[in-house]
């Protein structure tokens, strides 16, 4: 594994411990990172965009449900802080506002 693929690893494991913990073991889940890491369950799911900056990497989590983007968090500067909020959505209701120019 060469040094830039090293933080998406982390993250993918750190997220495979996190989802095992957090939810029933009746509840499907699945974490890729054979492209850019994503973290699947049921009826939504998180894709991770990782910034490369002069100061080091930031992460945002962009969590999608029926296939749109609800709702973009971050800029979080460590990969901790990445686990920490989507423990914090994964339980969460899916809102997002549909809106049309009618």
């Amino acid at each position: 594994m060469c040094a830039r693929d090293e933080p998406m690893a982390k993250l993918g494991r750190r997220l495979e411990t996190a989802l095992d913990s957090v939810l029933a073991d009746n509840v499907s889940w699945a974490v890729t990172t054979d492209g850019p890491v994503v973290a699947r369950l049921p009826d939504r799911e998180f894709a991770f965009e990782r910034d490369d900056g002069p100061d080091g990497y930031r992460w945002t989590v962009v969590l999608r449900a029926d296939g749109a983007v609800v709702s973009k968090f971050g800029r979080f500067e460590t990969v901790d802080g990445v686990v920490e909020r989507v423990e914090s959505l994964v339980h969460s209701d899916v809102r997002y506002t549909v809106c049309c120019d009618g």
